[in-house]
C-alpha cells in the first residue's frame, strides 16, 4: 500500500477536486431530498 500512494503523487489534484464536489453535491440534493420528504411529505 505504501508504494502504491507514493506512486500517486503525481495524480491530478484537479480530478480528485472534481469527484470531491460531485459527492458533495449528491450528499446535498439527499440531504435537500430527505428532508423535504420529512416535512412535505408525499406529493
Amino acid at each position: 500500500m505504501p508504494t502504491e500512494l507514493a506512486a500517486t503523487s503525481g495524480v491530478d489534484w484537479s480530478q480528485i477536486h472534481a469527484v470531491r464536489l460531485l459527492g458533495v453535491a449528491l450528499a446535498a440534493l439527499f440531504l435537500l431530498w430527505a428532508i423535504r420528504r420529512m416535512f412535505g411529505g408525499k406529493k
